[in-house]
């Protein structure tokens, strides 16, 4: 019993191929605005467990791991049936998309924020503070601008994790590349070639970043040596 090959149908491809780059489009905004809140709660966080008050330092380090240990798709359902269910506040699918991935690239923005943190010779702080500034000046003026060259190709590897992570939002209703490809794999069904579409532009986009990520750090390590 013989079985012909699969063909590939590159008509759906170049069809649909403007859809799935209007869902890409929505995936890099989410992802976006997910990775701003991220930065905002990371350094929060990080701030939080280097506070000298402990009952501050468990609670951020609490928020952490209990972040890091709930799955996004399990948070994202929270954050959208949850919320409205429990609390009646209504958020929109791109809403409670880009929250989970704040909530969830927070925690690992909290590490990275504490090593670069750490990462920083006391030294320097009691300098600052031997000159007459105050602590904010301190952290704001001479801690954190150092921090954040450290920590900035550790962020991107972040980013890529939210990048990914994105295609989940399309669950709960986003109209993401993966929910383009899901909705009109199933009309035309051809998923083979618009889910294996979006896989290699995926990959295009994390090689690219990644590309960069290894550019950055090795113009980072040139710059440290000429110091």
């Amino acid at each position: 019993m013989s079985s012909s090959a699969y063909k590939i149908d590159w008509n759906v491809i170049h069809k649909y191929l403007p859809e799935l780059l209007k869902g890409l489009s929505i995936t890099l905004e989410i992802s976006a605005v997910g990775m701003a809140l991220a930065l905002i709660f990371g350094l929060i966080l990080a701030v939080g467990r280097l506070n000298s008050n402990k009952l501050i330092s468990a609670i951020s380090d609490g928020a952490v791991q209990l972040s890091r240990s709930i799955p996004l798709f399990v948070l994202l359902f929270w954050i959208y049936y949850g919320l409205s269910l429990k609390f009646n506040l209504l958020l929109t699918e791109f809403q409670a998309g880009a929250l989970a991935l704040g909530i969830t690239g927070g925690a690992y923005m909290a590490e990275v924020f504490r090593s670069g943190l750490l990462a920083i010779a006391p030294g320097q702080s009691e300098a600052g503070l031997a000159i007459g500034l105050s602590k904010g000046q301190v952290f704001r003026g001479i801690v954190l601008p150092q921090a954040l060259r450290i920590v900035i190709p550790p962020t991107v590897n972040v980013y890529v994790g939210l990048l990914k992570g994105a295609t989940i939002v399309s669950v709960i209703g986003v109209s993401d590349m993966i929910y383009v490809a899901r909705y009109v794999s199933l009309a035309t069904f051809t998923p083979f070639e618009l889910y294996t579409v979006a896989g290699l532009i995926f990959v295009s986009l994390t090689l690219t970043i990644s590309g960069f990520v290894w550019l950055l750090e090795r113009r980072l390590g040139r710059s440290k040596a000429h110091v």
